[in-house]
Formats: structure tokens, sequence, C-alpha cells
């Protein structure tokens, strides 16, 4: 079955507003800024046609987003030593997930200086501010296990939450990579 690109795009557009309504409504507006602002931009038109503007975007996306991925499935090892009481390892810990941190706002201000077609765009920015809130929550996280606060948290709590973000940035990388699937017809 063959679908025109006016039916594809408004499928993927309506798919956006979904995944945006739903990432903001699960993560709320902790969102943070990146740090960085590199400016990458692929045209939509371009003397030779929109496919190598579109290929190179998708290769782009597809290094961050395996970057993400990479970032992401460490994330666990950060709290994998936790003792079962607060020592030095949670101190080790909170480290490990600051430093984790700070590759997934990397990671976001890479994806977020990337100009996707106008059709990815809603799903792109939903993805950065979806992986945005998770390093924020990164962050609280981390600070929690340094401050005083230790005594009040348990690592199974602790472990969890890490999951929590683990699970919910791959599950935003998967939104883009289906968007992107859906726009190339792959």
């Amino acid at each position: 079955m063959k679908i025109s690109r006016l039916t594809r795009t408004a499928l993927v557009t309506t798919f956006a507003a979904v995944a945006l309504a739903a990432t903001l409504a699960a993560c709320g507006s902790n969102a943070t800024t990146p740090s960085e602002s590199p400016s990458t931009i692929y045209p939509e038109s371009s003397p030779t046609g929109t496919v190598p503007a579109l290929k190179a975007y998708l290769d782009d996306a597809q290094q961050v987003l395996g970057q993400v991925a990479t970032t992401v499935g460490a994330l666990p090892d950060a709290t994998s030593g936790m003792s079962t009481k607060p020592d030095d390892t949670w101190s080790s810990a909170a480290a490990q997930l600051k430093s984790t941190a700070a590759q997934l706002g990397d990671e976001a201000a890479a994806l977020a200086a990337l100009q996707p077609p106008s059709a990815l765009q809603p799903v792109q920015d939903a993805v950065v501010k979806g992986i945005q809130a998770a390093q924020a929550g990164v962050e609280k996280l981390a600070a929690g296990l340094e401050s005083g606060k230790q005594a009040s948290i348990r690592k199974a709590e602790v472990q969890a939450k890490v999951d929590q973000y683990k699970a919910q940035i791959e599950g935003l990388a998967q939104q883009l990579q289906n968007a992107i699937s859906g726009l190339t017809g792959q």
C-alpha cells in the first residue's frame, strides 16, 4: 500500500503532537537549557534536491541517538556498586550520575542543533525536551546522594529512579526513530 507524501506528513505530524503531549505530561516543565547551541542546518530543498539533505540529517541524528543509547546504557552502572547504606560508594555513584547527566546534556544539545525536515521537528523537539528533563532528574538524584538527604533515600529507590530515567530516554529515542522511519518509509 502506497501512502502519499501528504498523508505520511499528516500521520507524522499527528504522531509528533501526541508524542509531544505525552512527553510533556510525563516530564513536567523541568527542562534545562543546553550548554551549547551549534547550528547544523539541513535545508529541505537544495540544488540537488531533498535527498542529500535528508540523508545528512538522518546520518547525524542516528549518530547522536547512538551516543544517547550508549550513555543511557551505562546509567545503571553508576549505581550498581552502591552499598545498602550511605557511604563512599554513594558519593562515587553521585559523581558518575553527574557525569552521565552532563553527557546527556551535551547529547540533547547536539540533537537540538540538528534541523530536521519540518515533519520531524515537533518529534525532535519533544525528544530533546524529554532528554533534558531526564537529565535534570539524574542531576537531582546525584545531588540527593551527595547531600544530607542520603539517609532518607534507599539504594532500591535510587536504582528504580535510574531505571525509570533509562526507560524514559530509550522511549524518547525510539519515538524519533519511529518518526524517521515513518518519514523515510523504512
